[in-house]
């Protein structure tokens, strides 16, 4: 789908979006893909301090790639393959998280979050927005998203006591988000009615 990862398993021949979130194709055309909550972006330094006798998978002999085909991409504010896009409220390659509530497309700017923060999102009443990423991470780590009742925001006078509380599971109705990172031009390419949270 345009310029977002697209898999196939062949069990079923069924095609995959981690755009859109579903099956686009195939037997279980439809089927909504179900995100496993432990999957997670991470640098290698932060990854061996919290997992030292970690194994490194070898091709060969080989651990990394010189010439990696990515590093161009990542380093250029180029699309892939040139995709334009109609939506210009975003630059194409500002970096964003995306996550799908209440079958609705939401995306967030990761310099409206950097360091954490608490974002009121329109129409969710009496629910917010807790988002944390750090302020010098790389689009190669993961943020952490959770949706949170206001009264636990009232209840933390700062982003980091509510951080804490809910990542030691003692936020009461707290519900973690299964997003992910992204460029803007990838997520809004397939989903043109994301709602943009500032």
């Amino acid at each position: 789908m345009d310029a977002s990862l697209v898999m196939r398993d062949r069990e079923t021949d069924s095609w995959w979006s981690i755009m859109t979130s579903d099956a686009i194709g195939g037997e279980l055309d439809g089927t909504d893909l179900v995100e496993l909550p432990e999957g997670e972006k991470a640098t290698w330094k932060n990854w061996r301090q919290r997992h030292p006798n970690t194994l490194v998978l070898s091709v060969d002999g080989a651990e990394h790639i010189d010439n990696n085909p990515y590093d161009n991409y990542f380093a250029s504010e180029g699309t892939f393959r040139d995709l334009k896009i109609d939506d210009q409220r975003l630059a194409p390659k500002d970096s964003i998280y995306s996550f799908w509530w209440g079958d609705e497309p939401y995306a967030v700017p990761h310099t409206a979050f950097a360091g954490g923060a608490v974002l009121e999102v329109e129409g969710w009443g009496d629910k917010r927005l807790l988002l944390y990423r750090g302020k010098k991470a790389s689009i190669f780590e993961s943020t952490q998203g959770w949706i949170v009742p206001t009264s636990l925001v009232a209840e933390s006078k700062k982003t980091k006591d509510l951080l804490a509380c809910v990542r030691a599971g003692d936020a009461v109705g707290a519900k973690q988000l299964t997003g992910f990172d992204t460029f803007w031009y990838n997520w809004v390419s397939v989903n043109e009615d994301t709602h943009l949270v500032r």
